[in-house]
């Protein structure tokens, strides 16, 4: 089966599926690139060991509607681009079949019911839409995958559809997956460093943080911010369209030492954090279980009441 597969570093490509498949928090965007050939080397019930590899995975867990004929020409018009979540680092791979009927919408014909009984277990229907195109009419329905692990980010199937030249349909389908590594050793803020804390009187939507309050950490609750941030595991880098800075920490290391100081902020909408050190921007972290955000709510005065009345939308 001829597998194909994009690389999108930081996409934002054409919008063919319905708004109702994006997150809440949109991210950095540019231009989809190609990507190489994926090879099928990897077992299903093995973890991943790349992205590549875990967006084949996905592509092999799509349930595939019987009596299906493998559709080796070009694309359809209609089928060369669909809609796709603007997450850096997206792996895209799909394959293209030859099928009796269209994906519905709205979940209610035969090929969607027979896909949405046979998805892997804890998968959702996230929406469809139906539209006219270069050619003709295109109609179809994503799902959302769960995910596992601090290294799978995020998942979905796309199925598309459009006629075919001759009778039936070319059917699409879509795996789109994000995949994070590990974080390395050297990306961790060393012991002994001193924080300095900061939280904002004041929160927007529009406008900047505003009323910065300052706090001096001791080396006991430096060392759990430290460790909390440490055991952050590697996000997609993300844009967050609001311009309002949730805190930011400096760790600063000890008098004797040559170590560079370490910045860590978050923003007011999403849940990652930004670490750099020095002029280095490291790569950004994932707060999703809010569990970096509850502790320094907890280490602010009443007076950082934007920062930690923040700590109630997590």
């Amino acid at each position: 089966m001829d597998v194909q597969g994009r690389r999108i570093v930081t996409a934002c490509v054409a919008v063919v599926m319905a708004l109702a498949f994006l997150p809440a928090v949109l991210t950095t965007a540019g231009a989809p690139t190609t990507a190489t050939g994926f090879a099928r080397t990897t077992p299903a019930a093995a973890p991943p060991a790349s992205a590549d590899q875990y967006a084949i995975q996905v592509l092999d867990s799509a349930p595939i509607p019987p009596g299906e004929q493998a559709w080796t020409a070009q694309p359809p018009a209609d089928l060369n681009s669909v809609q796709t979540v603007a997450i850096s680092g997206l792996i895209d791979l799909h394959q293209l079949y030859l099928v009796g009927e269209p994906a519905a919408p709205d979940g209610s014909g035969s090929l969607d019911r027979y896909v949405l009984a046979r998805l892997p277990a804890g998968s959702s229907y996230a929406g469809g839409n139906s539209g006219n195109g270069p050619q003709g009419m295109t109609s179809g329905f994503a799902v959302s995958l769960p995910t596992s692990g601090p290294n799978e980010h995020w998942a979905q199937l796309i199925y598309e559809s459009t006629d075919a030249p001759g009778g039936g349909y070319v059917l699409r389908i879509d795996a789109e997956v994000v995949w994070v590594p590990d974080r390395s050793g050297t990306e961790m803020i060393p012991p002994q460093a001193i924080a300095q804390l900061t939280g904002y009187t004041t929160l927007s939507d529009m406008n900047p943080s505003s009323g910065p309050v300052n706090v001096e950490l001791g080396e006991a609750d430096s060392a759990r911010l430290a460790a909390a941030v440490n055991g952050l595991p590697v996000a997609p880098e993300s844009f967050c369209a609001e311009d309002s800075l949730l805190f930011t920490i400096t760790f600063e290391p000890p008098s004797f030492s040559s170590r560079p100081s370490y910045m860590v902020s978050e923003w007011a909408c999403g849940s990652t954090v930004y670490v750099s050190v020095g002029a280095t921007r490291l790569p950004a972290l994932s707060d999703t279980a809010c569990s970096l955000r509850r502790l320094v709510a907890g280490l602010l005065p009443a007076a950082a009441g934007g920062t930690r009345e923040a700590v109630d939308r997590c």
